[in-house]
C-alpha cells in the first residue's frame, strides 16, 4: 500500500492543527502535532522569514502528500504568518524574529540583511527587538519547544544552498544526501540572537537547512521527496 495520496487528493491539508499563540497582528499560530509522535520524534519549522516561501509551500505538499498516518514529526508551517502575509523578512513590528531568540549571544539593536539573494551587501535594516524573545512569535515559539522536548529541530530557510547542521550529526547528513547540499557546521558569520544559538544553549540538536534561491515552483519539484522522507525518517 502507498504512503501517499495520489496528486488529485493532495488540494486540502488534512492534518489536526493547534494554535499555540498568535502574532502581532493576531494571527494564530499554528502547530501540526504529529499522529505517531514517538520519544525520537524530532519538530520541523518552516516560515520564520516571511521572505522564504519556497520552504513554507514545499513542506505544505509534502504535508498533503504523505498519508498523515505515517508522520512522526511536528511541524510549525510558518514561524512567521504576518511576515508571510505581508512579504516581509521581519515580522509586524520590524523584528528579525532570527535575532529575536533569549539566546546567551542575544545583542540589542539593529541587525541586517541583504535585499535579495543577488544584493553585494547586508544593507537593509531590521531590530533584534526591545529585549529577548520581546516578540509574541519568538515567546510562543519557545513555551512550545519546552513543552514538546524534541530530539531535535530542523528548521527551513533559503537561500545559502547548505545545510548548516554544527554536530556534522546522522540526520545532518541524511539530510544534505537527501537534498544535494553540503553539509556545513557554521554559516560563516555572526548569527547573535538565533533560534539556532538558543537551541545550542538548550543542548537541542538544530539542523538549518538553507535552500538555494529557487522559485516555489521548481523547490515543490526539486525537495518534494526529501521533505517526504523528513516528515516520517527514523533513525
Amino acid at each position: 500500500m502507498s504512503l501517499l495520496h495520489p496528486r488529485p487528493q493532495r488540494g486540502m491539508l488534512d492534518a489536526s492543527m493547534k494554535t499555540y499563540g498568535t502574532s502581532q497582528l493576531g494571527a494564530p499560530l499554528l502547530w501540526f502535532p504529529a499522529p505517531n509522535a514517538d520519544d525520537d520524534s524530532g519538530l520541523i519549522l518552516a516560515g520564520t522569514h516571511g521572505d522564504e516561501t519556497a520552504a513554507v509551500v514545499t513542506l505544505s505538499c509534502a504535508m498533503r502528500t504523505l498519508q498523515e498516518s505515517h508522520r512522526r514529526h511536528h511541524v510549525v508551517m510558518a514561524v512567521n504568518p504576518d511576515g508571510c502575509q505581508l512579504g516581509l523578512r521581519a515580522n509586524a513590528r520590524g523584528v528579525d524574529l532570527n535575532r529575536n531568540f533569549p539566546a546567551a549571544n542575544w545583542q540589542s539593536g539593529d541587525t541586517v540583511y541583504r535585499w535579495n539573494s543577488a544584493a553585494d551587501e547586508r544593507d537593509v535594516l531590521l531590530s533584534t527587538g526591545d529585549s529577548p524573545a520581546s516578540e509574541p512569535e519568538t515567546q510562543a515559539l519557545c513555551d512550545l519547544i519546552h513543552q514538546l522536548q524534541p530530539q531535535w529541530i530542523v528548521t527551513f530557510h533559503e537561500p545559502l544552498a547548505c545545510i548548516d547542521d554544527p554536530h556534522s550529526s546522522i540526520l545532518g547528513q541524511w539530510l544534505a544526501k537527501k537534498m544535494a547540499l553540503p553539509l556545513v557546521t557554521s554559516v560563516g558569520y555572526a548569527t547573535p540572537g538565533s533560534f539556532g544559538s538558543w537551541c545550542a544553549d538548550l543542548g537541542l540538536p538544530c539542523i538549518t537547512a538553507e535552500l538555494p534561491p529557487i522559485a516555489v515552483d521548481e523547490a515543490t519539484e526539486t525537495y518534494l521527496h526529501a521533505m517526504i522522507d523528513l516528515l516520517s525518517w527514523q533513525p
